[in-house]
């Protein structure tokens, strides 16, 4: 939520009812959701499942499975009506500079906790406050502020700052690998039909524990008897 707090948490203030309410700025900066403008004319875009157009759930083939669409990596400015086309340009960003700080943090708070600075100039508290507020996060954060001196409270709030800070940017899936969380969390989308909104489950992964390690290149273990191929390949 834009107070800093995880929805789950009591003083989140978060509504199911009116679920983008009071939310992280971030949500509506990487996300078109349902009442959400897009597009050069900023058009309104309906993404209930009993919407007239079809940017409604599922209503084509090309129409969203999960109530959202994109809207991070996207120029808002480029028209793709063929008969008004307005050009504009793309970039890919190789490395950026939130994610050179959310390593650092990640690291800061594994060897020193969430304050400590070893000796250099700032910790993984330092680092997570000024990635929040830069993204809009109530200046207060009162629950950045309670949970500073707990280490795993710390480590949770930097993985989420990850998924957040970092979606849409290929690393969501090498991070549950290295972290060895669970790689078959459900992606979950949102049905709203009369203006009721429900959480739906739109896609099952189904990974297998072996699978946070990749296979060795056959012709790789071909060249040296000793080495062994990972489990499960």
């Amino acid at each position: 939520m834009a107070n800093g707090y995880p929805l789950s948490h009591a003083s989140s203030g978060y509504d199911p009812a009116n679920p983008y309410a009071g939310r992280d700025p971030r949500l509506a900066m990487y996300i078109v959701f349902n009442g959400s403008t897009a597009g050069p004319q900023s058009t309104v875009i309906n993404t209930a499942a009993d919407a007239s157009d079809n940017n409604g759930l599922n209503r084509t083939e090309t129409s969203t499975r999960t109530g959202y669409y994109m809207r991070k990596l996207l120029n808002q400015s480029v028209n793709a009506n063929p008969n008004s086309e307005t050009p504009g340009n793309r970039y890919k960003a190789f490395i950026r500079y939130t994610e050179i700080f959310l390593g650092y943090a990640e690291a800061a708070n594994e060897a020193w906790g969430p304050t400590g600075t070893g000796t250099h100039g700032f910790s993984a508290y330092d680092v997570v406050k000024g990635i929040r507020q830069r993204a809009g996060i109530d200046a207060a954060d009162p629950y950045l502020e309670s949970i500073k001196g707990d280490q795993d409270q710390m480590r949770e709030l930097i993985r989420n700052e990850r998924r957040l800070e970092l979606s849409f940017e290929g690393f969501r899936f090498w991070d549950l690998r290295r972290w060895k969380e669970d790689l078959t969390e459900v992606a979950r989308g949102m049905r709203i039909t009369g203006g009721v909104h429900n959480v739906i489950d739109v896609e099952e992964r189904a990974y297998r524990d072996y699978m946070y390690y990749g296979p060795i290149p056959y012709g790789e273990v071909n060249k040296f008897s000793e080495l062994i191929q990972n489990k499960g390949w």
